[in-house]
């Protein structure tokens, strides 16, 4: 499926990508990028029951970690951000269990903000900075309904950011090897895209 290298779906998956862009908040994406795969060992490769049953001995025991040989090997010891990965998969595994008939619940949720079409800017060059977005209209829904739903550290900003790592939003610089990339596979892909002026 061409939109499978483009845009990130399944429930496990956008759960990852949603818990790393909250550890991110205030750092840089290439600080938590190198912590990836201790992020994966220490929330279970992000499986939702088991991150979901983690208790406050867990959160204790992460902050208490050390590896002064290897700073990689210990994710961001922020208490806020490491309770918010565990309350949020209780979020994520209650909405699963309200909509049993929707095994993929949480991935529906996430992509119906884009009414599950990915959108493509086709205005910024790139050239301004100051024009960049952080945020936008659908950020800012899914940032005010999962905070409705008890999420934590899904503030709109951060939301962009998610949206943009998994490929819900895709604005690279117009013309650039990316974004031609980006837009061939768009072409291609089943359900159709958008396209916006950024």
């Amino acid at each position: 499926d061409v939109s499978q290298l483009l845009s990130k779906r399944g429930n496990v998956p956008l759960f990852e990508k949603i818990s790393l862009e909250g550890a991110q908040s205030g750092l840089s994406w290439l600080t938590i990028l190198r912590k990836r795969e201790s992020y994966r060992r220490v929330f279970h490769n992000f499986e939702i029951d088991k991150v979901a049953g983690m208790t406050s001995a867990d959160v204790e025991r992460l902050l208490a970690e050390e590896d002064k040989d290897n700073p990689r090997n210990i994710i961001v010891r922020h208490r806020g951000k490491i309770e918010s990965v565990i309350n949020n998969a209780q979020c994520i595994q209650r909405l699963l269990k309200e909509n049993p008939d929707k095994p993929e619940y949480f991935d529906e949720l996430v992509w119906s903000f884009v009414d599950d079409k990915p959108i493509l800017n086709t205005q910024w060059d790139g050239k301004s900075l100051q024009n960049a977005l952080t945020q936008s209209e659908e950020s800012q829904a899914m940032s005010k309904t999962l905070k409705s739903l008890g999420f934590r550290f899904v503030g709109p900003t951060t939301m962009y950011a998610f949206m943009q790592s998994c490929g819900l939003i895709i604005d690279h610089p117009v013309d650039s090897p990316e974004w031609v990339t980006s837009r061939d596979r768009l072409k291609q892909r089943q359900g159709g895209y958008q396209e916006r002026s950024f």
